[in-house]
């Protein structure tokens, strides 16, 4: 393996572990939410939820307690933004291209769409996007600042003793 592969599978890694790590803080953000006094409860009604369907939990409950809900919001539309990155970083089919600008990683996604293009429709089956390091990077950076931010309401809600 390259270093450059290394170096791609070691981003990828980081960014998997770090949007996992920000899902459990938001399951942890509703758990205090809920206010249940049985934890399994509260683990059944997540077991099975997308991020999206969590996210949007977190706001209602937010709003029906009228506790960080600006911050929970603001939480909620950074994650929204970086969610779709995440899983197109996790699921995309990769490979590694270097150009006279550096290392680029192309992301192979496939799903058919059709297009109305005047009388006839054209079917397109593939996309290619192109990734630099530095965006896996600010992926990165985005995930951390969400999960800085997940912490902080999470202290300000123990201190308070919502919990």
């Amino acid at each position: 393996m390259t270093s450059n592969e290394q170096n791609f599978y070691s981003l990828i890694g980081q960014i998997s572990i770090g949007f996992s790590n920000l899902e459990s803080q938001i399951k942890e953000l509703i758990y205090i939410l809920i206010k249940s006094e049985d934890e399994f409860v509260s683990s059944i009604m997540l077991e099975d939820n997308s991020i999206s369907h969590n996210l949007k939990l977190l706001l209602k409950l937010a709003k029906y307690h009228e506790i960080e809900e600006i911050r929970i919001k603001t939480l909620h539309n950074s994650i929204d933004k970086i969610r779709i990155n995440r899983n197109l970083f996790i699921h995309g089919l990769w490979k590694l291209s270097e150009t006279e600008n550096g290392l680029v990683f192309i992301c192979e996604i496939r799903k058919v769409e059709f297009k109305k293009v005047t009388l006839e429709f054209v079917k397109i089956l593939n996309k290619f996007l192109e990734f630099t390091p530095a965006d896996f990077e600010e992926e990165l950076n985005q995930i951390r600042i969400c999960s800085k931010i997940a912490n902080e309401i999470i202290a300000t809600l123990k201190e308070n003793r919502y919990w």
